[in-house]
């Protein structure tokens, strides 16, 4: 029943699969046979092309990628299989192409914000974006993965933020990791197993997906740099991999999805994030036949159905979660969305 529901109120602007980089599953065969695990076979069943793991530049499916960890962890009893796996791989080197640009960048944010403009070399249905915490000194990465009708990911979210934080200690020289790491899911194991990968903060039950910065730590040169490849690597991926252009509608969703929790989650603070004047805005998105409140609303739905179906956070916090001052907004937004009570969605969904 979850999945049906799930499914009716999908990202319908997100697609259904994705291609993604091999690279991604390196270390996958030796994690898994070091874990007693078969790993031909689990591909075969994830329907992962066992011989595409030795071909260079080759990409497989997101989606089957997803499956093939969500597999893996439950077929070897291993909660951290995502983690564990992150750990084997290291740093940046998944990411192909990018890896030379990101180790041979000025500063650690370069590097990151070069990847995050860039990131279609890898995936084109993952985003990451890096923005300032307001005065605190702070930057977060967001982390998402656009596919729609994606019901599970923990694994793969997991590996992506170990990912980030071994890339943070690698280009740092070892000097600094992530220091908050965040969960849109819930809480899988055991704090103290989490504590094997990740030094910082750990959050859980989170709006989205993120990894927390020190400003000043993204501001820190990267050690043994060459310009010279930079450069090299950055024409190369020009050349290769043209950038996938991304619309406004989906920027505004995104900006919107993270800041409903705060008071910023208007037309006029969210066209000031994009350099635009709020009538720009406006205009623009009625060319695209949306509107601001109409993809605030899809925001507010997509998060509700998560918090409700994937988690026990109480009603009264989900609503300011969505920038609702009453619970009962909130109820009749699920009304209005599900055709049921928050309640009733969390029950069916958990039944």
């Amino acid at each position: 029943m979850a999945a049906r529901i799930f499914d009716k109120a999908a990202h319908r602007n997100g697609p259904l699969d994705g291609s993604v980089r091999v690279e991604a599953l390196r270390c996958y065969s030796e994690v898994v046979t070091r874990l007693g695990g078969q790993p031909r076979k689990l591909l075969t069943r994830a329907r992962v092309p066992y011989h595409a793991l030795s071909k260079v530049d080759a990409v497989i499916s997101y989606r089957a990628m997803i499956n093939l960890l969500e597999l893996s962890a439950e077929e070897l009893g291993c909660d951290d299989f995502g983690l564990q796996l992150a750990s084997h791989q290291g740093s940046t080197a998944v990411l192909g192409p990018l890896d030379l640009a990101m180790r041979n960048s000025s500063t650690v944010g370069e590097a990151f914000r070069y990847c995050a403009g860039h990131l279609q070399v890898y995936s084109p249905v993952v985003k990451i974006a890096i923005e300032a915490m307001g005065s605190s000194g702070q930057h977060m990465m967001h982390f998402e993965i656009l596919l729609r009708r994606l019901s599970v990911q923990r694994q793969a979210v997991e590996n992506a933020l170990g990912l980030a934080h071994y890339a943070v200690l690698k280009l740092s020289g070892g000097r600094f990791g992530a220091r908050e790491v965040w969960f849109a899911h819930e809480q899988a194991m055991p704090l103290s197993q989490y504590r094997r990968y990740f030094n910082g903060k750990l959050r859980f039950n989170c709006p989205f997906n993120a990894i927390v910065f020190r400003s000043k730590d993204l501001a820190q040169a990267i050690p043994n740099q060459d310009r010279q490849v930079y450069d090299l690597a950055a024409r190369y991926i020009d050349l290769q991999f043209p950038a996938v252009s991304d619309d406004l509608v989906s920027k505004v969703k995104q900006l919107t999805a993270h800041s409903l929790q705060t008071n910023r989650c208007s037309p006029e603070a969210i066209a000031a994030q994009l350099g635009l004047h709020p009538r720009s805005l406006q205009r623009q998105l009625r060319q695209a036949g949306v509107s601001f409140e109409a993809l605030k609303d899809d925001a507010r739905r997509e998060a509700a159905l998560h918090y409700l179906t994937h988690t026990d956070i109480a009603l009264t916090q989900i609503a300011a979660m969505l920038g609702y001052s009453e619970t009962s907004v909130l109820t009749r937004s699920c009304k209005r969305w599900f055709e049921c009570t928050p309640n009733t969605l969390r029950v069916t969904s958990a039944g």
